[in-house]
């Protein structure tokens, strides 16, 4: 089988509850050169942040402001950090591959 970039080749998943015991979820999939993100706050899937990586993980955590996001992709042979905080959105990280 050819390599069809349509195909997801890597996967990431992250949740978290709210204050108000509400579930999120963020699913973060690769096609090898672009990672998309569909979100799950209880109404259904939809659309979030995209970035250029191949492959990809993710973690979370909350704090007092809500819900912290950061997607590790490779990209360009080396690790980029993604990140997502409350108030800013998604800003490219300071992560440093050693």
């Amino acid at each position: 089988m050819s390599d069809n970039p349509n195909f997801p080749i890597a996967t990431a998943a992250v949740n978290w509850f709210d204050s108000s015991n509400n579930l999120h979820i963020r699913v973060y999939s690769s096609d090898g050169y672009t990672i998309t993100e569909r979100c799950m706050d209880g109404n259904g899937w939809t659309s979030g942040f995209s970035m250029p990586g191949s492959d990809v993980s993710a973690t979370t955590w909350t704090a007092s402001d809500g819900a912290h996001i950061r997607v590790y992709a490779t990209f360009e042979d080396t690790t980029t950090e993604w990140c997502f905080d409350p108030g800013t959105g998604w800003n490219k990280g300071q992560y440093t591959a050693p």
